[in-house]
């Protein structure tokens, strides 16, 4: 059993990580999608992120192991898409690197909602209850 206390941080941690994200992305366009293109021109980096990508991902999943329908679950599921990602950016770095680009700039605004939503979520989860940690 995954103590709360640790969930609520992870819940804190990527809520806030990915309201920065989000912001990033709302504020600075531009900046970010040369950043994609730059970095999608690279395998070794793609290989580099999907390497920490996986091994992160595996951190969360083997020390957040809940599989209840709750807001838990999303913090593991989360885990889970970084451990998906790694596995591919470290598997397929020239299909991603063909890709990543086109993907980004078409779904740039859905990216956006998914890490505002996500963000604002988990923040609030995390937060609602200020007497946990």
């Amino acid at each position: 059993m995954v103590p709360l206390e640790f969930s609520v941080f992870l819940a804190r941690l990527f809520g806030i990580y990915l309201l920065i994200m989000a912001a990033d992305f709302l504020f600075r366009r531009h900046e970010v999608e040369k950043a994609v293109k730059d970095f999608a021109s690279s395998k070794g980096l793609l290989v580099f992120s999907g390497s920490n990508s996986l091994f992160i991902g595996l951190i969360i999943v083997l020390t957040h192991p809940v599989f209840e329908m709750d807001w838990r679950f999303l913090i593991t599921f989360l885990g889970l898409l970084m451990i998906l990602r790694g596995v591919c950016r470290v598997a397929y770095p020239s299909y991603f690197q063909k890709k990543m680009v086109s993907f980004f700039r078409r779904g740039y605004w859905a990216i956006f909602t998914i890490l505002f939503v996500l963000g604002m979520y988990l923040s609030y989860v995390g937060f609602r209850d200020m007497t946990v940690l």
